[in-house]
């Protein structure tokens, strides 16, 4: 096969989320001629006025400036061309209702791009799948436009919130199934980024991104289930935590706290899908981070009693952070546990009001979340009983919990998900402070019925 000079110049980036996005945005930066494909007319939308739909540092910047370059376009289609081309899919891939994976996107994707083949092309899978979906299904779908082709999985690592600048730093997998697709894909993707690592096959490098995610899901579930474990006694998971890793290189915990996202929510669920065997660390560890939810809300239940769960009047929720993390800060709502929780809130208690706030999260976001979204801490705390701190922006840790607690009505909580007023021991208005990994209120000695 001959690869025509400056074939690998032009891309096609099919799928312009938060992973699409961004590689196409740095590609054109760095002078390959990127045309991106969206289906969704919201993302069209915003990027007809140059801007991203999501919050990524330097994003909209850069993607002005491409746009402006003519070095980016995009459309709803493929442009059908006579030349070779670089096909890189980076769709989503969800999970349906029974936990399993849904591979209609990538379908979908992989339908359009044979539709669109020439001789010679390149065509680079980066959405995370479960073991084998390259090549059952991608592969199989391209053989039917009965043209030549080169197919590589070459997983996406970044880290979303600082994506464009990790895309030039992190190591990039490379993985192919013969010598020729392999070094067809590496010669690309040197223009992304100097620390190439090829493997094996196809399968080697799918199956590396969903070990990745599962070690990061162990990982906290080892602090939460620490947290859990705190939570019964009069100890500070987070004192635990800090002061054991303080100065010993032999632990290294991070903060207990929700663990979400679109990628370790379902990830565990599409590598224990990929094998014919019982995978129980990673199922173990995903329904540790899970339990957060019902934990907690079984400990607001304890410490309130009726007024939560069979009170007659009106029993306000604040709950700050909806994006699943704060650090990078990002806008992203997909398997945000402030969504978990504001659903498993809504199923146990009937005579609830929830107020959202999130500092970087606009209102238009929320509109199917069922809360009143509000501009202002002040806006969602005033005269709230129960305030959760959900996820772990830097500014959250700046609020003044003597200034809210006295808003807020008697007798209520102030809640941390992050433990990050742990050493905060007495507010005004009968306000305490707890947090996940420190229920250490006696609850014997409450009674707000």
């Amino acid at each position: 096969m001959v690869v025509q000079e400056g074939s690998d110049k032009e891309v096609v980036v099919i799928g312009l989320g938060y992973v699409g996005l961004t590689l196409a945005v740095y590609l054109a930066n760095v002078g390959i001629l990127v045309h991106g494909v969206e289906i969704s007319s919201k993302v069209l939308s915003y990027l007809d006025s140059q801007r991203a739909f999501f919050l990524e540092k330097n994003l909209d910047e850069m993607l002005d400036k491409v746009i402006r370059n003519r070095t980016f376009s995009f459309s709803s289609i493929i442009p059908n061309v006579k030349k070779q081309r670089v096909f890189i899919i980076t769709v989503g891939t969800p999970l349906t209702d029974n936990l399993t994976p849904n591979l209609e996107f990538i379908k979908r994707a992989a339908t359009e791009v044979a539709k669109s083949l020439n001789d010679g092309d390149l065509v680079i899978l980066r959405s995370t799948v479960k073991l084998g979906v390259t090549n059952s299904v991608v592969r199989q779908i391209l053989n039917s436009s009965n043209k030549v082709f080169s197919l590589a999985f070459c997983p996406e690592r970044t880290l979303e919130g600082a994506a464009l600048s990790e895309l030039g730093e992190l190591p990039q997998i490379i993985g192919a199934d013969s010598a020729y697709d392999k070094d067809r894909a590496i010669n690309f993707f040197n223009q992304v980024t100097t620390r190439i690592v090829p493997v094996s096959n196809i399968e080697t490098a799918e199956i590396i991104k969903l070990v990745d995610n599962m070690q990061r899901d162990t990982h906290f579930a080892i602090s939460n289930e620490v947290a859990r474990m705190c939570n019964q006694v009069n100890i500070k998971a987070s004192e635990v935590i800090s002061a054991g890793k303080n100065g010993y290189p032999r632990t290294n915990l991070p903060t207990p706290g929700p663990v979400g996202g679109p990628c370790l929510e379902k990830d565990t669920y599409l590598l224990n899908d990929s094998f014919n065997m019982s995978i129980s660390l990673s199922k173990t560890a995903r329904t540790i981070n899970e339990l957060i939810i019902s934990d907690s809300v079984s400990f607001f239940e304890k410490y309130f009693g009726k007024r939560i769960s069979k009170g007659k009047k009106e029993f306000k929720i604040a709950v700050i952070g909806l994006a699943f993390k704060g650090i990078p800060e990002t806008n992203d709502l997909r398997g945000s546990m402030a969504l978990r929780i504001i659903k498993e809130l809504k199923s146990k208690f009937q005579n609830i009001q929830i107020f959202g706030f999130d500092p970087v999260v606009i209102k238009e976001e929320t509109k199917e979340l069922g809360i009143e979204f509000v501009n202002t801490y002040d806006e969602a705390i005033d005269k709230s009983d129960l305030v959760l701190f959900m996820n772990n922006h830097p500014i959250i840790a700046e609020v003044n919990l003597i200034h809210q607690a006295d808003r807020m009505n008697s007798g209520g909580m102030i809640y941390d998900y992050w433990g990050r007023f742990d050493s905060i021991s007495s507010l005004p208005n009968g306000v305490i402070s707890s947090s996940w990994g420190s229920h250490s209120v006696s609850l014997s000695e409450v009674n707000h019925d």
